[in-house]
C-alpha cells in the first residue's frame, strides 16, 4: 500500500511540474505577443506622427496625376471629335489641305538638273501638325535641308515653317463632304545664307474641297508676302488643286494642278504650271491611335517658264 501511496505521489508531482512549466510556457507567449503588439503599436504611432505630411503629398502627386489624365483624355477626345466632323481624303502631295489634323509628316524632294546634279530637299516644309481646338490647329515644322549632289555647294538648312489653320465651315462623308479653311503660313528667316529666304514670309491661303462618294476635289488660293527684300524675292499668286479618287485597298490615285503667278519681282509677269500625278496609300493602322500613310509622284513642268524642269515628291505620314 504505501507502495502505491508512493507512485501515486509521484505522479501527482510530476503532473505539477508539468502544470507549472505550462504555464510559465503560456506566460512567455503572452509577454512576446505583448511585446509584438508594443512593437507594431508604436510602428504605428510613429507613421501616423508623419503621415500628415506624407499623406497629403501623395494626395497632391495622385490629383495631379489625376488631372493630367483627365486634360490628357479631354484633348484626344476633342481632336477625335474634330476630325469626325470633317472629310476623311488624304492629303495630297503639293496641296496643302485644309483638314485639322494630328499628323508628323516628313517629305523629300528629289529634282534633277541640266548639269547632271541632283537636289535633294529633306522634310519639304513640314513636320508636326497639332490639333488645339475645335476649329484650329497649329504646325510646327522642320526647317528643310538643301542638298546639291555630286558637284554642288555644301548642304544647308532653310527657313522654319508655322502653320495656323482656323476651320469656317465643314461636313463629314455622310452629311455633305466639304470644307472651308483658312490657312495662315509663315516661314521664319532662320535658314543659311544660301538656303533661306533672309526675310520672313507671309502666306495667307483659303482652302475648299469638295467630295462625291469615292472622288474629291481640294484647292488652294493663297499669296506670297515676304516682310521685305521684294525687288528679290518678289510676291507671287498661288493656286493648286488636287483631283483624287479612294480606290480599293486604302489607294488614292491623284492628279494635281499646281500653279504659281508672279506678279513682282524678278520674275514678274510670269506664270509657272506644274501637273504633278501622284498615288497615295492610307491610312493604315500600325498600333494603338497611330496609322501610317504615305504618297509619292512626280511634279513636271507644264509651261514654257519654270525654275525647274521636274522632280519627285516622296511623303510620308504618322497620324495620331
Amino acid at each position: 500500500m504505501n507502495r502505491n501511496l508512493g507512485i501515486v505521489f509521484l505522479i501527482a508531482v510530476v503532473g505539477a511540474l508539468a502544470t507549472a512549466r505550462a504555464q510559465a510556457n503560456a506566460t512567455q507567449r503572452e509577454k512576446s505577443d505583448s511585446r509584438q503588439e508594443q512593437r507594431a503599436e508604436t510602428e504605428t504611432y510613429r507613421k501616423t506622427a508623419h503621415s500628415p505630411k506624407e499623406g497629403a503629398a501623395q494626395d497632391s502627386r495622385q490629383s495631379e496625376e489625376k488631372i493630367k489624365r483627365s486634360l490628357w483624355h479631354s484633348w484626344v477626345r476633342m481632336a477625335e471629335q474634330a476630325q469626325a466632323a470633317q472629310p476623311d481624303w488624304l492629303s495630297p502631295l503639293a496641296t496643302t489641305s485644309g483638314r485639322l489634323k494630328q499628323e508628323f509628316r516628313f517629305d523629300t524632294f528629289d529634282q534633277p538638273s541640266a548639269n547632271g546634279n541632283r537636289t535633294y530637299q529633306l522634310g519639304g516644309n513640314k513636320g508636326l501638325e497639332l490639333i488645339t481646338n475645335w476649329r484650329t490647329q497649329i504646325l510646327v515644322g522642320l526647317p528643310s535641308y538643301t542638298l546639291v549632289s555630286p558637284n554642288g555647294p555644301s548642304g544647308g538648312f532653310g527657313d522654319l515653317p508655322l502653320m495656323l489653320k482656323f476651320r469656317i465651315a465643314s461636313a463629314e462623308r455622310s452629311e455633305g463632304n466639304y470644307l472651308l479653311t483658312f490657312i495662315l503660313g509663315a516661314m521664319a528667316p532662320t535658314g543659311s545664307h544660301r538656303y533661306g529666304a533672309g526675310e520672313a514670309v507671309l502666306t495667307p491661303t483659303l482652302a475648299f474641297g469638295k467630295g462625291w462618294k469615292r472622288f474629291d476635289v481640294q484647292s488652294t488660293l493663297g499669296a506670297n508676302l515676304p516682310a521685305g527684300d521684294t525687288a528679290k524675292l518678289g510676291r507671287q499668286l498661288q493656286w493648286n488643286t488636287a483631283f483624287q479618287y479612294q480606290a480599293t485597298w486604302k489607294l488614292w490615285p491623284e492628279l494635281e494642278v499646281n500653279s504659281t503667278f508672279y506678279k513682282t519681282g524678278r520674275h514678274a509677269g510670269d506664270k509657272q504650271v506644274f501637273l504633278t500625278p501622284g498615288l497615295g496609300f492610307g491610312r493604315a493602322r500600325v498600333g494603338g491611335r497611330f496609322r501610317f500613310s504615305s504618297a509619292a509622284g512626280m511634279q513636271i513642268a507644264a509651261t514654257r517658264f519654270y525654275t525647274y524642269n521636274h522632280r519627285w515628291i516622296f511623303s510620308e505620314r504618322l497620324s495620331f
